[in-house]
């Protein structure tokens, strides 16, 4: 125990509470150059996740524990992860193994990204003004990676029926597991490039966070990203290799009146640029984030028809 107390900066023989446990915490991720973003806002944020997760304690667990005294394992734990968080920068998330999108807490690893899409919001305020989400509706969540979002849509439009896909085998196995976890009747997940499985017609929402980085991007990401799957991320020059085909391909799955909402990133830009016909409507979203934009059916249909643009030509 002396060990412990001296490494959070005690006097020996003193018991480390969680609350000074938490602030010191927090001091050393602060005081390591480090990337936040990834499921947490900032080192507050993380060194509660981190604490708790060496306890063994819930994610939910409040304030009632901050005068209480940490357990020589969880601290002798808590010290692994801040080695493997400041020095390897591996995402909290992938210490622990779970983080949150809204109100659900989702398994994840490196098999894919970690839950963090913007388009959260999109399905917090019902996809509104498009439609109403207590009518049951048809949802597709594309590159689903470990299923956040799909399951996220699911939980709030239990009536709908939510498919989630992905190209990757590696993240689709642990898009099942958060959907058996989190025992969404509703879903079901296909392994398939991304649209090329469904029926035309057949979907009334697309949720799609491609990969959208671009190669100036990529070479210059923070190390934390480096830990996540290159082919969830790099997406060619211009971050649109896989939204070009995309695009096509909703086009013609989508119904009549139905809508696609795509995180395109920093990549908007050149997404806007490439298709100048196009309407897109661009998001504010109280979440935050940015580069996420809502394209209706009859829009998609009619522009990619009349402008021969890069889609139409997959």
């Amino acid at each position: 125990m002396v060990a412990c107390a001296t490494y959070w900066g005690l006097q020996d023989n003193t018991l480390a509470i969680f609350r000074e446990i938490l602030t010191t915490t927090q001091s050393r991720l602060e005081a390591g150059n480090l990337h936040f973003g990834h499921g947490y806002f900032d080192a507050h944020d993380e060194a509660v996740a981190l604490v708790l997760a060496a306890e063994g304690l819930d994610p939910t667990t409040g304030p009632e524990i901050l005068d209480v005294v940490m357990s020589d394992a969880g601290e002798k734990k808590l010290q692994l992860f801040l080695q493997q968080r400041i020095h390897d920068r591996l995402p909290t998330a992938y210490i622990i193994g779970y983080a949150a999108l809204g109100e659900l807490t989702f398994w994840c690893d490196s098999r894919a990204l970690v839950p963090r899409s913007p388009l959260m919001s999109v399905i917090h305020e019902g996809y509104s003004p498009w439609f109403n989400q207590a009518t049951p509706l048809r949802i597709v969540d594309v590159c689903c990676g470990g299923g956040s979002l799909g399951l996220l849509a699911a939980y709030h439009s239990p009536e709908s029926h939510v498919l989630l896909l992905d190209i990757d085998a590696d993240a689709l196995a642990l898009a099942g597991t958060n959907r058996r976890d989190q025992g969404m009747g509703n879903t079901l997940c296909v392994q398939a490039d991304l649209l090329e499985a469904l029926a035309p017609s057949s979907v009334d929402i697309i949720l799609a966070n491609p990969p959208y980085v671009d190669a100036e991007d990529m070479a210059n990401l923070p190390q934390e990203y480096h830990h996540e799957p290159r082919l969830a991320l790099a997406a060619g020059d211009d971050g649109l290799d896989l939204v070009h085909r995309l695009l096509r391909q909703a086009s013609l799955v989508l119904s009549p009146h139905g809508m696609l909402f795509l995180e395109v990133g920093n990549s908007a830009p050149a997404l806007a640029s490439s298709y100048p016909a196009l309407t897109f409507i661009w998001l504010e979203l109280p979440s935050g984030g940015h580069g996420v934009c809502a394209i209706s059916a009859n829009e998609l249909r009619n522009s990619i028809e009349l402008t021969g643009s890069p889609a139409s030509q997959v």
